[in-house]
């Protein structure tokens, strides 16, 4: 009899679920959140990653199963809450139903039920791999397995964790808005502390912990996963052992233990309504007997009119009042604030990972709404369906109906009460964010800047989403209903960027895209922003009105079209007037917006990357022409920061150093850039490609070979007219690297100025890439080592040789004018400031402009003055940038030989186009890095790190021309990073360089695992500059451990002698280890040529490390070594070999104090090593200072343990 009642109420409960709206429509979401998220990702086919791959599948499952807390809450809440709601549960509570058939029962259909709706992503997932259209980049083999494990391993016990967390908050509230205010308070902390973990830089050193304590299991994935080549994202199951299976158990076990004990403590009572209710709502709801009476169906209900204004505002100020302090009050509203502010102080904590920023305003704002977006969303949505649907719970909805009070009161005061909610969460971060700074001593609070971002840039949003929200409750007549099609409109963006639909005028509570500048603020960017909120704000007023008009009153009006038409009818004709008027505002603002987008702007310009495309398709016909060689550049340029424009007005002297007679002149410009007018003698223009800036000139006389000719020119950007169309998912600039900004421009010269000939830096190297654009396979990603006309033209820049310039600049009179060369001459000419610059030693040609109200700092204590060109707010790190590049300056000149140029210049600038350029003894800065760093501990050595290494690619940058064939840039590249990592190592303690180069190997080999380009080797490398700085500078600290520093620098200064100035044929990446070779010994030769040619890395380790005491007192230790050298190919794939190569074992002391220290060649992957040191070590080390390339250094250092038996 009992087993019959426990199925038979599981089926009941089952049935019952299945019967409701709800589940079809958490059902149907998650279906179409599977399809969309797969569609748009391979149908953007952005990489070689599969979509589908089981790495990913894993990784998807676990981020929809951190919001699936709320689909669960939706089924195992309402099962428990429902007979309160419905006044059943003394009657069901007097039956003699024993605990077990009522909670059990239920909570395992609930259970189910949640499971199988929520299943619904799966299938959206396979068949969103079958949509047509797809990138087969982005697509591997279906992998059922990987469906299936990730269901068992993650789904299940997450939801089971969730669920019985819903079950738990439920079972002792009887309350909806409380289990959903606890999976709220979940998500927050857990998305808090994804923040805390790490955004631009990751704490290792708590990885393991957090992998073990993480609920859902996406730490203990990732740490299994961390280090992963692309190869094996796409074709390995992530290994299911160890911390993910403990994990698993572990939270399993937890979810177990919580269930019990709410079942234990449930009492099979009915609760004191207090518990349940507000006392007054109680006593009111009690008194209501039977509510429709007062108001019959096919009654319509009272309704105020003509009500005076002074009437209408104090209703609304009462009724709103009220509605505020029901949630105000609430326990659910004041659990939310409570983890609401710790996880707000999380989330502030987790900022110093943006390259150990000091706590800016900026930086909070941009962490808190990382979490804000997702959570206050998340409230907007609950509290929207509570404030419409509490009268209804507790049956007050007949009594007010019944009343005159105004439709409109109903609704502004329930929106004035989501407003108030909005508005808390965003005061309540200004707080804590306030309150972080104040704890850390940073006193620059910037509440203007507070405001700014919180309330004009980030707040829109959420106040249009609680318009939306509210609106969608009212026009579905059901709770459920309402909030899926809210989180269904805010997916929207989805597949409509997959469709390549962008423009925000159908985009909900879509504004431009924007990005404060701490140099700039939002300069011209909050014009558009500003235009398209208030368009959305009418859109949202319109909403509002039909709101109002067919606001549900009595039972009658839930049946959604006959309530329309009654509404409609009995509507006054003010306030159709009034929706009439808005829909005029709204449409006017709509087509001010169009002229400015559309029609004064163009709509979807030419992405960067589609501009490169048809350049590449049209005109690479022409790579193998002869092209003259710029020798000198004289440019007066015109700068316009507050009309956001300039004019350049040029001359190149053009040289012919080839073999061949020149016949044509080709010419093009960068994207955005106008090449207004050319003056070359007996040039007639041939062909113009004006949207694509390529220009064909023919030459009446031919250029001879050893012949020169200047060629004049002007280039311009157009002044703005307007604003545009901006968001943050297209291929379109923001600021194009070409555009003048109030303060803080930088122009890069080749972007300003026109090339000569066409340049291979347009080509996409990616494979998928080519895909996207249709463009035919690379015969050869660059030009072989011994190309003549590769090894005849500068890498990238091909029509520019050693040369000299002069460079006049002109801007306002508020701003400084930096650029390479000597500053010769500056003047004032009417509100306009000028300054001339003229290179005093072999220039390169190229040069960057900045432009900004800068404040400056010169250090003259070194052999060369220091001058630092800062935003007046940023001075706190000046002296310390100052005194390390003056320290790095002696540092490279002792080591490698003079500095080339007369002073150091180090310039802060605006940080738009994400691009970095040092030259000629100027080193640009952008605002973002160093400028605000912590000046000690971690924040000190980014500063360091990041000064040494842009004043190294300077150096190495401004002295030697690489060639325009494959592996170019790793000369610049590798040794700017070696040389940085000299200097860093020469001012470190050895355990703060063993901790450095462990965090270095641990960040690289994790961006390795994401990198979207195959990785080259060193050879080989084109534009990969992670690899050929980082992998490269790994390399050679690698050589130097095999061949001593002596040897190496030798080989170095001897390359750079050789090559110092020299011109065509240039400098290859064969000529730098040939150089090298130079100075090995024959053994070393072929690993050097080998790390050079191959892409290798190692996995070294320890399996095992003990010791015993001798008789005599010394220490015998036994090490069993596993060691291998990987050669990857493609996107990852490896292969291993005996590692067969010298590395260092060292053993220290409990104090970390080195005890032994020597070199063995490790000949197999596995060997035993013994040894007899005089001092008790305690710890073992192979590789302990990371010198070899691995991406596992788990195991590099292990504690001994005492020999068995002893």
């Amino acid at each position: 009899m009992m087993k019959s009642i426990f199925f038979d109420v599981v089926q009941f409960e089952i049935l019952y679920h299945l019967r409701r709206q709800t589940f079809w429509l958490i059902t149907i979401l998650f279906f179409v959140i599977g399809l969309t998220d797969i569609v748009s990702k391979a149908g953007e086919g952005n990489a070689f990653f599969f979509v589908n791959s089981p790495s990913q599948i894993f990784q998807t499952t676990i981020w929809y199963c951190i919001f699936g807390i709320l689909a669960a809450s939706a089924f195992v809440a309402e099962t428990f809450v429902r007979d309160t709601n419905y006044r059943m549960e003394a009657l069901i509570l007097a039956t003699p139903i024993r605990k077990w058939d009522y909670l059990a029962t239920r909570f395992l259909a609930a259970f189910w039920v949640t499971l199988f709706a929520f299943s619904s992503y799966l299938l959206g997932m396979i068949l969103g791999t079958m949509m047509p259209g797809l990138n087969p980049f982005a697509l591997g083999p279906l992998r059922l397995e990987a469906y299936v494990v990730s269901y068992l391993i993650f789904t299940l016990p997450n939801l089971f964790l969730v669920s019985t967390i819903a079950f738990c908050l439920a079972s002792k509230t009887r309350s909806i808005v409380m289990t959903y205010a606890g999976a709220i308070v979940l998500i927050m902390l857990y998305l808090a502390s994804l923040i805390m973990v790490g955004v631009d830089v990751i704490d290792f050193d708590q990885y393991r912990l957090w992998a073990m304590l993480d609920p859902f299991g996406f730490y203990a994935l990732e740490e299994k996963t961390l280090s992963w080549t692309v190869y094996q994202h796409n074709t390995l199951m992530p290994p299911l052992s160890g911390i993910v299976i403990l994990n698993r158990i572990f939270w399993l076990t937890v979810g177990s233990l919580l269930w019990c004990w709410s079942y234990q403590t449930y009492s099979m009572k009915v609760l004191n309504k207090s518990r349940v209710q507000s006392h007054k709502t109680s006593i009111i709801a009690q008194k209501i007997d039977k509510p429709s009476q007062i108001n019959p169906v096919n009654t319509i209900p009272l309704e105020a009119k003509n009500i005076s204004l002074k009437a209408f505002i104090n209703q609304w100020f009462y009724r709103s009042g009220f509605e505020i302090k029901q949630v105000l009050t609430g326990r659910a509203f004041l659990l939310i604030t409570a983890f609401g502010l710790v996880s707000l102080i999380i989330t502030a904590m987790g900022t110093r990972s943006y390259n150990y920023s000091n706590p800016s305003t900026d930086i909070l704002i941009h962490s808190a709404n990382l979490y804000l977006e997702y959570i206050l969303f998340a409230i907007i949505i609950v509290y929207s369906a509570e404030l419409m649907w509490n009268d209804r719970q507790l049956r007050l909805q007949a009594v007010i109906d019944a009343t005159s009070v105004s439709n409109g009161i109903l609704l502004l005061s329930k929106l004035t009460a989501l407003f108030a909610i909005i508005t808390i969460n965003l005061l309540l971060a200004m707080v804590v964010m306030v309150g972080y700074q104040a704890v850390n001593r940073y006193t620059d609070f910037e509440f203007p800047l507070y405001f700014k971002m919180l309330f004009i840039e980030h707040g829109p949003y959420f106040y249009l989403t609680a318009i939306l929200a509210l609106f969608t409750q009212v026009i579905t007549r059901h709770k459920y209903a309402g909030m899926a099609l809210v989180v269904m409109i805010s997916l929207s963006k989805i597949p409509l960027d997959a469709l390549g639909w962008y423009h925000n005028l159908y985009r909900f509570a879509a504004t431009n895209d924007i990005e404060y500048s701490l140099m700039n603020g939002y300069g011209h960017l909050l014009t558009g922003h500003l235009w398209y909120t208030l368009y959305w704000a009418l859109f949202g007023a319109i909403l509002m009105v039909f709101a109002y008009i067919i606001w549900p009153r009595g039972t009658s009006d839930l049946r959604l079209i006959k309530g329309w038409k009654q509404a409609w009818v009995r509507t006054s004709q003010s306030v159709k007037q009034t929706l009439a008027g808005l829909i005029v505002a709204f449409v006017g603002v709509g087509g001010w917006i169009f002229y400015n987008t559309n029609i004064i702007n163009q709509y979807q310009p030419p992405g960067k990357e589609e501009t490169a495309a048809e350049i590449e398709q049209r005109f690479k016909q022409y790579e193998n022409l002869p092209i003259p060689v710029v020798t000198n550049t004289k440019v007066n340029i015109e700068l316009y920061p507050e009309e956001r424009y300039f004019v350049a007005n040029g001359e190149y002297v053009l040289e012919n150093r080839t073999n061949y007679p020149i016949q044509q002149l080709h010419l093009l410009s960068f994207i955005n850039l106008k090449l207004a007018e050319i003056n070359y003698p007996g040039a007639t223009l041939k062909e113009a490609y004006p949207e694509w800036g390529y220009y064909i000139y023919d030459l009446e006389t031919p250029l001879k070979p050893g012949e020169r000719q200047t060629m004049k020119f002007i280039t311009k950007t157009e002044r703005p007219r307007g604003f545009q169309n901006q968001v943050d998912s297209d291929d379109v600039y923001m600021i194009y690297p070409n555009d003048v900004v109030g303060n803080g421009t930088n122009l890069y010269s080749p972007f300003i100025l026109p090339f000569v000939g066409y340049t291979k830096m347009v080509e996409h190297k990616k494979a998928w890439m080519r895909h996207q654009f249709n463009l035919p396979p690379l015969d050869e990603r660059m030009r072989s080592h011994d190309h003549p006309i590769g090894l005849s033209q500068g890498l990238m820049l091909a029509h520019l040789g050693w040369g000299s310039t002069d460079i006049t600049i002109g801007t306002s009179s508020d701003q400084t004018v930096v650029t390479t060369g000597k500053l010769v001459n500056q003047w004032k000419q009417g509100n306009r400031n000028y300054f001339q610059y003229q290179s005093t030693a072999k220039d390169r040609g190229k040069f960057t402009i900045y432009s900004g109200r800068y404040a400056v700092y010169k250090n003259n204590n070194y052999r060369v003055p220091i001058e630092i060109y800062y935003h007046p707010k940023h001075q706190e790190n000046v002296e310390l940038i100052a005194e390390q590049v003056g320290k790095a300056l002696e540092f490279y000149e002792k080591t490698f030989g003079p500095y080339p140029f007369e002073q150091v210049r180090v310039v802060e600038f605006v940080y738009y186009d994400g691009m970095v350029f040092s030259e000629a003894g100027v080193i640009g800065i952008p605002e973002v890095l160093v400028w605000k760093s912590e000046a000690k501990g971690r924040g000190k050595d980014s500063i360091i790190d990041w000064v040494s290494y842009l004043l190294a690619y300077a150096w190495w940058e401004d002295q030697i021309i690489a060639a325009d064939v494959a592996g170019g840039m790793t000369i610049r590249e590798a040794l700017s990073g070696y040389a940085s990592s000299l200097y860093q190592r020469s001012r470190r303690t050895p355990e703060e360089q063993r901790l450095a180069k462990q965090q270095l190997m641990r960040d690289f080999f994790r961006l390795l695992g994401k990198i979207d380009f195959q990785e080259p080797a060193l050879i080989d490398v084109y534009n990969e500059v992670p690899i050929a700085r980082h992998k490269g500078g790994m390399i050679l600290e690698q050589i130097e451990d095999l061949m001593g520093q002596e040897a190496l620098l030798s080989g170095i200064k001897s390359f750079l002698q050789k090559y110092r100035y020299q011109a065509a044929p240039y400098a290859t990446v064969l000529d730098l280890r040939d150089a090298i070779l130079a100075e090995a010994s024959g053994a070393q030769r072929e690993t050097i040529s080998e790390l050079f040619a191959h892409v290798i890395t190692y996995q070294v380790g320890l399996a095992d490390a003990v010791f015993d005491p001798l008789p005599d007192g010394r220490y015998k230790v036994q090490l069993q070594v596993e060691a291998q050298k990987l050669y990857t190919t493609q996107l990852g794939k490896q292969e291993s070999e005996a590692l067969d190569l010298p590395v260092t074992i060292s053993l220290s002391d409990e104090n970390g104090e080195e005890i032994f220290s020597k070199k063995y060649t490790i000949l197999g992957q596995k060997a035993t090593i013994d040894l007899v040191t005089n001092k008790r070590p305690t710890y073992a080390a192979v590789d302990g200072n990371y010198l070899l390339p691995s991406a596992f250094l788990q195991d590099n250092i292990k504690r001994l343990r005492p020999m068995l038996g002893n």
